[in-house]
């Protein structure tokens, strides 16, 4: 990282060492005190005006550089809560589907293959909130990373009803071999939505990446 200082250090060097110079110019030039004296004013007053300029230029190339680095730390914060949220939806839709939480203490509304009020739901709609921050955040018009979250909600309530059919083995609109349909169909599903988790994580790194 550069030195903030050096700057100012090179300014106030420049600076002395023009006054020195003018100095014994003008005292060499005249051979008088008085009319080094005014020489050595008028120097030092066109000095002084270009380091109030450069020091000018170089306070407000600071500023830029202080508020691009606060937004920019501000997105990254933003982009890490994303990552988190996504987490949480891959840890809960694990032991929602695949752990102890399917088999037990299932609401109505999970038996008849929704996500209503379950830990699933809540973690795809905490994933949703954030990924509206990033979007606002990045000020992104097409709100691609809401999309992304709300793919992955269309996969998780179109698994849970398979799953839910899977496991009553309710027929389905194919007629025989209903079974190997929905193993086939539930099969797919699982496929799309760790494809798009894998995804949406990949993307979230490369736009961390994009902002380091």
């Amino acid at each position: 990282m550069k030195d903030p200082y050096a700057p100012g250090f090179w300014c106030s060097v420049t600076i002395l060492g023009t006054l020195t110079a003018s100095y014994f110019y003008g005292i060499r030039q005249t051979q008088q005190m008085d009319q080094a004296v005014h020489f050595l004013y008028a120097a030092a007053a066109v000095t002084v005006a270009v380091a109030l300029v450069a020091l000018t230029w170089i306070a407000w190339q600071q500023l830029r550089l202080n508020k691009r680095e606060v937004v920019q730390g501000r997105t990254l914060l933003t982009i890490w809560n994303t990552k988190v949220a996504l987490r949480r939806v891959e840890t809960v839709f694990d032991r929602y589907f695949w752990g102890s939480y399917w088999h037990s203490g299932r609401t109505f509304e999970e038996v008849m293959g929704e996500l209503r009020g379950t830990p699933l739901e809540q973690s795809l709609d905490a994933l949703k909130r954030q990924c509206r921050v990033l979007d606002r955040e990045i000020h992104d018009r097409h709100h691609h990373w809401l999309a992304n979250a709300r793919d992955l909600s269309s996969v998780a309530q179109a698994m849970a009803r398979e799953r839910y059919q899977l496991d009553l083995g309710e027929p389905t609109h194919s007629g025989h071999g209903n079974t190997a349909v929905l193993n086939r169909d539930l099969e797919v599903l699982v496929y799309t939505w760790s494809a798009r988790l894998r995804s949406f994580d990949h993307q979230l790194d490369e736009l961390e990446r994009a902002y380091h």
